[in-house]
């Protein structure tokens, strides 16, 4: 069966056959390859590839039991902390010590499937909800809503439905779960998971002749809920009367969420409360850039990354994150002729991810304005995040400006399933 994978790889290589039939006809070359037969050839591919991603789309929302963790029959979840909702997940589900069965989500998931009906709080919407709890409710209708979250003395538990659609757009904005790692729900502050250390090995034998052991060496390693937090003003005038401050409010909390749990994803030193990101991690794969560092000319660095992963038996490459500066430097590697110098075909169809959380000064040997690109399977990276969102409300700090300030809480970990899936090209600088 052709897939989508293969589909992109050959999209690649027939970009790669136009662009250099492009270079030929500029450069005045008669004989160089007629251009129209490859750019049909390209649409072709395209149409093919759009045809095997909508198959794929099918077969994975379609009803029938998948073989495996991916049943779809509908069960009792829990994703919410107060909440087990009845459910289809196409995903694994993973089953915790108390029994209850918790579903792992992959990007095309979302928190909001797992909730139902939004009800009054979604007619309010988060900037109906904040201006509720800091002016008090107006209406029967946000009188509602308050009563959906808990409210104590630090602050109050955003009702599911709006906590689940910012986690949503936090997570779509989250470059490390697009390029493939898993977000697991915590309902409680600590969650155990087996780790991989070292794959088992077998051997051929003769008959009667001792089996040749090698079991799999694992460990046990616990997600455990860390705190991140961000202060954000608003107007009294503005909360009142802004007429797109509920898009305004939800952008801002997800946007400054998502560039937090990516940095901590990729490089969080694992002190001061900060989850230990993949950076950190004792068992990645590891290229060097060389002892002080070195410019990214080419894509040797990325190949021998590549191959210390298939040598771990990790053949899978869902994803390079890198920051913008060096994905600047990829965009623009040109060969000998000055033409763009194309990945080979082994990552040709590599999707690669510019966030600005990969620091740019990071210390190889007498650099110090140093990157890195992290690659590899993250499939194998779990985001354990709880989903409990909470605020809140500063009254008086803000009050001689005519302001009103909030502060958002979220509680996430991360962890690795198999380290040696992942690797991290280190010393790349400008």
């Amino acid at each position: 069966m052709t897939t989508a994978a293969s589909l992109k790889a050959e999209l690649a290589t027939a970009e790669n056959e136009v662009r250099s039939a492009l270079a030929a006809r500029i450069d005045g070359k008669e004989d160089g390859p007629a251009l129209e037969p490859l750019e049909a050839k390209v649409q072709s591919i395209k149409s093919r590839l759009e045809a095997r991603q909508k198959l794929d789309a099918m077969e994975k929302a379609a009803p029938a039991e998948v073989v495996g963790d991916g049943k779809t029959e509908e069960r009792s979840l829990k994703v919410f902390q107060n909440t087990e909702t009845r459910a289809k997940h196409n995903g694994p589900i993973w089953q915790a010590a108390n029994g209850q069965a918790v579903p792992v989500l992959t990007k095309e998931h979302r928190f909001a499937d797992f909730v139902g009906d939004g009800g009054a709080a979604q007619e309010i919407g988060i900037s109906g909800y904040l201006k509720s709890l800091a002016l008090g409710p107006s209406n029967d209708l946000e009188r509602r809503v308050l009563g959906e979250g808990t409210i104590g003395a630090g602050g109050a538990t955003v009702p599911t439905p709006l906590a689940a659609e910012i986690i949503d757009r936090m997570r779509a904005q989250t470059v490390s779960i697009q390029a493939g790692a898993l977000t697991v729900p915590m309902t409680s502050q600590t969650l155990r998971m087996a780790r991989v250390i070292t794959d088992p090995t077998g051997g051929w034998r003769a008959e009667n002749a001792a089996i040749v052991e090698s079991d799999p060496v694992f460990d046990q390693v616990t997600l455990t809920a860390r705190t991140w937090a961000v202060r954000f003003q608003v107007s009294r005038e503005l909360l009142e009367d802004g007429q797109n401050i509920d898009a305004a409010c939800r952008n801002i909390l997800a946007g400054a969420a998502a560039v937090a749990l990516d940095q901590a994803i990729l490089v969080g030193a694992g002190t001061a409360n900060e989850p230990l990101g993949i950076r950190g991690q004792s068992g990645i794969q590891a290229v060097s850039m060389g002892t002080n560092g070195a410019v990214f000319a080419g894509w040797a660095p990325v190949l021998n990354a590549v191959q210390s992963l298939e040598t771990a038996n990790s053949s899978v490459v869902s994803g390079m994150v890198m920051h913008p500066r060096t994905a600047r430097a990829i965009n623009g590697l040109v060969d000998s002729t000055g033409q763009p110098l194309n990945a080979p075909p082994r990552i040709a169809g590599v999707p690669q991810f510019a966030t600005v959380s990969m620091p740019i000064n990071e210390t190889q040997g007498t650099s110090n304005n140093a990157s890195s690109i992290i690659l590899g399977d993250f499939s194998q990276v779990m985001i354990g995040l709880r989903t409990d969102l909470q605020i809140q409300v500063l009254q008086e700090r803000f009050a001689e400006v005519g302001q009103i300030g909030f502060i958002a809480w979220m509680r996430a970990d991360v962890a690795l399933a198999r380290p040696a899936a992942l690797a991290r090209i280190a010393g790349i600088t400008p």
